[in-house]
């Protein structure tokens, strides 16, 4: 006979296809894994677009609606039916123009006592 203290049930974390459904309404779909970073816990979903290009993206628990374990055939079907997931205007590094200074003359500045309010 077992005790309930013997009856301990050890959660592995979730690793494979689904589908993430997440507070806002956002949907995505692909192979998820649970990650730590910076000490806490997040889920990692790897979302592979039609054109073969695979997009990371990472969220806290706290923000997952739902997480329907799927096929790989599902989750990449259930994409299909998406706008692409990729930013529309990604973050560059190009260099920008640098803006102009102004000259300033010595009697540019105002004396503390000249100041009325």
């Amino acid at each position: 006979m077992t005790t309930d203290n013997e009856r301990i049930v050890r959660a592995e974390a979730f690793s494979g296809w689904a589908v993430l459904e997440l507070m806002g309404h956002r949907v995505r779909a692909g192979e998820v894994c649970e990650v730590e970073i910076a000490g806490g816990k997040m889920l990692r979903i790897d979302i592979h677009c039609e054109d073969g290009a695979v997009l990371t993206e990472y969220y806290a628990t706290a923000a997952i609606y739902a997480l329907r374990p799927c096929s790989e055939d599902i989750a990449r079907q259930q994409m299909r039916g998406f706008h692409d997931p990729r930013p529309v205007r990604p973050v560059d590094w190009r260099e920008h123009e640098r803006p102009r200074q102004i000259a300033h003359d010595e009697d540019d500045h105002i004396a503390a006592d000249e100041v009325s309010f």
